[in-house]
């Protein structure tokens, strides 16, 4: 007997409806409904009907593997008023915000900090998120508070969303002795992936920030998850850009599809034929570049023209980038909006890189699934017989609805469990 069955749903590689069937958490079998090749491994004496513990009629409905969260500040999200929430101040500079980050979390306790990320995951799984990738404060002023507290939050929520932890280096790698031989216990107390942020290293210049990271990542055998380019560049000449150097330090030592960067905003501003060479160099390289659809923090002194900051994306998938996209910050100082739902982001990116085809709209549902998951290397990810039993089942009859229609995620598998069930909207109207 199977533990599950999915009658009736659509997929990417499917669509006319389906059936999939999952035992022990993993997908066992799918395809037409009446499934022969899954009866020759259940045994003999089966009926036309599929024994299985739970029977679901999707009734046409879309069914995605998990959504991947590839770059959030898990740490500090929902740290604003819940009650009110929005910017509680005017937006000055990017240097302010990242200023009131650092007073703010001087007063986080572990229980606080423990408590924000667990609702925070909480509310990601209610949209569909499976896996995350966590980008958690390390420096010399909060020690190892933050990843303490987030290691937790991964062991409890372990049955409800797989967590990755990336230590971040908020005051820099290079800029305060002892930083490096933290992050080296950052790694024994439950961090997974090394970050970077060349432009939180004062004083030291972006490729020996770089070069740090990549030194520690092959030290400790990590992957790496470095933000970049975060200023805009108008003039950048190539080597001006740290995705350049990121791919280089890639190629160099190996290090294909082990690598993402965050944000890449100047390869917008960047001149055309600058842009052109740093994508072919991260094609080359196998770095996955994670888009953050949040449009507004760069460009403000724009007058004319206004520059928003997001990076090239459609040029990157044109070239065989892998490209994802994420929620980055989720209430906090640096962004008071979000919701963890990786839907909402999508439609913000079809606006903001113009995509609005349907074959635009499918590659951005792939974008955070099937590109996030490779970026941050899940194994055994998807729908296919084998693959971990992580799906969502969206109330929408293809991708582009999904996205367009902004749909309820109807039912959260985890290793296939049913982790959450949301109810699609409705509404009476009164036309007399």
């Amino acid at each position: 007997m199977i533990d599950l069955l999915l009658r009736n749903v659509v997929t990417a590689g499917a669509p006319e409806p389906v059936s999939v069937a999952v035992t022990g958490g993993r997908i066992v079998a799918a395809g037409p409904e009446l499934l022969p090749s899954l009866w020759e491994g259940l045994g003999e004496g089966l009926s036309k009907a599929i024994p299985a513990r739970e029977v679901f009629d999707a009734g046409g409905r879309y069914l995605i593997p998990g959504f991947v969260e590839s770059h959030l500040h898990l740490d500090i999200a929902l740290s604003n008023d819940a009650r009110r929430p929005g910017r509680p101040e005017p937006f000055v500079s990017m240097a302010g915000l990242n200023a009131a980050i650092e007073r703010r979390r001087r007063a986080f306790t572990h229980e606080e900090i423990v408590r924000r990320a667990t609702a925070a995951v909480h509310l990601a799984l209610r949209h569909g998120v499976t896996a995350l990738r966590a980008q958690c404060h390390v420096d010399m002023e909060i020690g190892l508070k933050h990843v303490e507290a987030l290691q937790e939050v991964k062991e409890s929520c372990a049955r409800l969303v797989t967590i990755q932890i990336v230590a971040f280096p908020q005051q820099g790698l290079l800029a305060k002795p002892g930083t490096l031989d933290l992050f080296r216990e950052a790694f024994r107390r439950g961090a997974d992936v090394v970050g970077g942020a060349p432009n939180l290293d004062s004083g030291h210049d972006f490729r020996d920030h770089v070069d740090a990271a990549f030194a520690l990542a092959l030290e400790l055998d990590r992957d790496v998850d470095i933000h970049a380019d975060l200023a805009l560049k108008p003039s950048a000449a190539l080597d001006d850009l740290e995705v350049v150097h990121v791919a280089r330090r890639t190629l160099e030592y190996g290090y294909q599809g082990r690598v993402t960067v965050g944000h890449a905003c100047a390869l917008d501003s960047a001149p055309p034929d600058v842009a052109r060479e740093a994508i072919a160099l991260l094609k080359e390289a196998g770095v996955s570049v994670i888009s953050q659809p949040d449009l507004y923090r760069l460009g403000r002194d724009d007058r004319q023209h206004v520059r928003r900051g997001l990076t090239r994306v459609k040029e990157l998938l044109a070239a065989g980038v892998n490209v994802a996209y994420a929620s980055n910050n989720v209430r906090d100082a640096l962004r008071p909006l979000g919701n963890m739902d990786l839907l909402e982001e999508g439609l913000i990116l079809a606006y903001g890189a113009h995509m609005d085809t349907v074959a635009e709209l499918e590659t951005l549902l792939r974008m955070s699934t099937n590109h996030a998951a490779r970026a941050l290397r899940l194994p055994n990810y998807g729908l296919e017989p084998g693959c971990v039993a992580d799906m969502v089942l969206l109330d929408a009859p293809s991708a582009s609805a999904a996205i367009v229609g902004q749909v309820e995620k109807l039912r959260v598998y985890k290793a296939g469990c049913l982790r959450a069930v949301n109810q699609p909207a409705s509404s009476q109207l009164y036309m007399e």
